[in-house]
């Protein structure tokens, strides 16, 4: 039978892709780690690896194998956690995947109140990291808009949430407070570069009302979007969880087109160990939406 040791042995090789490195991070000698796995592929009857003089490389079996070993560490480090939490040595340590940088700031900063000594980790959602968290339980917490159908998770919708076209105060769009793209004269759109799933978000939904966004400025960074707007450089799409109602140099206007809204949600694991902090963390998102609902009735 297959021991930990053996696995971890084989785990670690196999993530590396390199003996030497791999050795070293196991603190054993390297020929000692390539007899054990050898002898680990004499017991399990296949190989495991290319081998090409010093280079090695995953085959189909190790592919195989690595897959369930990396899911089998991921149960032990979550289980590692829970029982440091039982005896009260848990650090409070909480990863979170988002394409959410401004949601997550205000989140994070409000859970800073009840949970002060939490360190955070936040894991931007690219297609490994998303993989990562479905298959192996890798982060604790993912915050997305886009729904993910998989058996490994469950999607939590939070809040939809409107999106604006925010533009200068001193435009004459503002006198109105809502705006039908058609009507536009070619105004300069800023936006994100079209890699982001927000900008192309945006832009099928200006193609799905038969409008073209003229973009002058294309930026990386979230938050370079509305300071432009309010030097009078252009306007903007704007989600509603970016909106500042007071804001003094610029003006949120609602699109009459059509609904123009998107869903934010969690996923959460089904099928590892949930923190004491990572279900805190899950009902203070609940909280934090429906406040922003109370708040935005008000208005």
């Amino acid at each position: 039978m297959m021991d930990l040791i053996k696995l971890k042995y084989f785990y670690t090789t196999a993530k590396w892709e390199n003996m030497s490195l791999s050795a070293k991070e196991l603190l054993i000698s390297q020929p000692a780690l390539s007899k054990a796995i050898t002898n680990l592929e004499a017991e399990l009857e296949m190989d495991l690896f290319f081998r090409n003089g010093k280079r090695i490389s995953l085959n189909e079996n190790g592919r195989f194998l690595f897959k369930r070993a990396e899911r089998i560490f991921s149960e032990l480090h979550h289980l590692e956690r829970g029982l440091a939490e039982r005896r009260g040595e848990g650090s409070g340590n909480l990863s979170i995947v988002t394409t959410l940088p401004y949601t997550f700031t205000n989140i994070v900063d409000l859970f800073f109140y009840e949970y002060p000594h939490v360190k955070y980790l936040q894991v931007p959602l690219s297609k490994e990291n998303l993989q990562q968290f479905i298959e192996n339980g890798k982060y604790d917490v993912c915050i997305t808009t886009e729904k993910v159908d998989h058996p490994n998770v469950e999607w939590v919708p939070l809040f939809e949430e409107e999106i604006f076209l925010t533009v200068p105060k001193l435009y004459k769009e503002v006198k109105t407070g809502s705006i039908d793209l058609m009507e536009l004269d070619n105004l300069p759109f800023i936006g994100l570069t079209k890699e982001y799933s927000f900008r192309q978000f945006t832009d099928q939904f200006c193609k799905s009302v038969g409008y073209t966004a003229n973009y002058q400025v294309e930026v990386e960074e979230a938050t370079t979007i509305l300071q432009l707007v309010k030097n009078g450089r252009g306007v903007a799409f704007t989600p509603e969880t970016s909106v500042n109602l007071y804001e003094d140099k610029i003006r949120h206007l609602k699109i009459e087109n059509k609904k123009f809204t998107r869903t934010i949600g969690l996923l959460k694991h089904r099928y590892l160990y949930p923190t004491k902090i990572s279900e805190a963390f899950v009902a203070h998102c609940h909280r934090y939406f429906k406040d922003i609902e109370n708040k935005n009735s008000r208005f």
